[in-house]
């Protein structure tokens, strides 16, 4: 086991951490770790250099957390920047942006730029935290922190920008999801423009991207809806896949438990899998040894209505399924406005919508 090195004895002891039962001002800074035992409400900035645990909500319009940010309750804030990790008790709502791994110079610029000039021989490092506890950030084992996100209830914001892991209990709501470092796994995901995540993209009901939406691997327990697709692995849903763009697996196989249609190209390394209809209207690619399945879940009889394959020309490797020429995206999305029944998913999706217009 390798013993992590001693600080050095230069360096001037940590701060006894900050403790109290609720804490309400207009701004707070500490270069050390706090602790509140109720809410937090803070009118401007809340800074703190070392970690942050608050047994309550957290209110406020600007908060830097270099260290771990731990809310047991509600975080209701304009913008969230944390060095590493995130856990939060219940709902997270960020007006504008969420930022995590931040290091010690990103924020301190930040800050710089926001508020005053400084003396030439002092450094806004110094105001944001203390030499003992920024040597302890650099000693943990996962240097600048994972950057994980950890939530039992929902996420709301405008911008993401997360360096480590996503896990919600509840529903992603975003405008943009600039980065995900790791997996981004929620109840349900919807996201305004583009999803960019590094890692595989899980969602218990309905995936929704006005924009692009990439990952190392899509995981749906529902219908996923994009104006583009792009997995590195393989692109699976319960329900049906749609995409105005192109739908691409680099490595694996589209996989869909009803439709599979694309406004352009649909191609996959492996297999393309569809318990009904394939369209791509630009043209379907398959693995050379491999195959394109629709109608999986139909009668033979039904193939030239449900169960079809339509592109610009025939693809190869049909294995089951009838091509019928010239349908469009726009053909499948007829038929399911025709559709009079509700999959087990789409039941409880409908309920909770009903319920949040009440």
């Amino acid at each position: 086991m390798t013993r992590r090195a001693a600080p050095s004895a230069s360096l001037p002891a940590a701060p006894e951490p900050v403790q109290a039962k609720t804490l309400k001002r207009k701004q707070f800074s500490s270069t050390g770790d706090v602790h509140i035992l109720g809410d937090v409400t803070i009118t401007t900035q809340l800074i703190v250099g070392g970690d942050l645990l608050i047994d309550g909500d957290l209110i406020a319009e600007e908060v830097f957390c270099l260290g771990k940010l731990t809310v047991t309750g509600d975080i209701q804030v304009q913008s969230l920047y944390i060095g590493q990790t995130l856990d939060a008790g219940g709902n997270i709502d960020v007006e504008f942006l969420v930022k995590t791994g931040c290091s010690a110079e990103w924020m301190a610029r930040v800050l710089e730029l926001d508020q005053r000039k400084l003396k030439t021989e002092d450094n806004f490092i110094d105001l944001l935290v203390h030499p003992a506890i920024l040597a302890r950030h650099a000693q943990s084992e996962l240097p600048g922190g994972s950057g994980d996100i950890q939530g039992l209830g929902y996420l709301s914001c405008a911008d993401l920008d997360c360096q480590g892991n996503l896990q919600l209990d509840d529903d992603l709501d975003a405008a943009e999801v600039q980065f995900v470092g790791g997996h981004l796994a929620a109840s349900s995901v919807y996201v305004s423009g583009d999803c960019n995540c590094q890692g595989e993209v899980f969602s218990e009901t309905d995936i929704v991207t006005g924009g692009s939406l990439f990952a190392g691997e899509i995981v749906c327990q529902g219908n996923l809806a994009a104006g583009s697709i792009g997995s590195q692995g393989d692109i699976s849903a319960w329900g049906s896949i749609r995409a105005k763009g192109e739908i691409s697996s680099l490595f694996g196989e589209i996989h869909a438990g009803r439709w599979i249609a694309s406004g352009a190209t649909l191609y996959a390394a492996k297999y393309i899998k569809a318990g009904e209809s394939v369209i791509g209207e630009k043209g379907i690619h398959c693995g050379k040894d491999y195959g394109i399945f629709a109608g999986s879940t139909l009668p033979r009889s039904a193939w030239a209505t449900q169960g079809l394959i339509s592109a610009d020309s025939k693809p190869r490797l049909i294995l089951s399924g009838e091509f019928v020429e010239g349908k469009k995206l726009r053909h499948i999305d007829a038929l399911e406005k025709k559709r009079d029944k509700e999959l087990d998913w789409e039941i409880a999706r409908r309920v909770k919508r009903e319920m949040l217009a009440e």
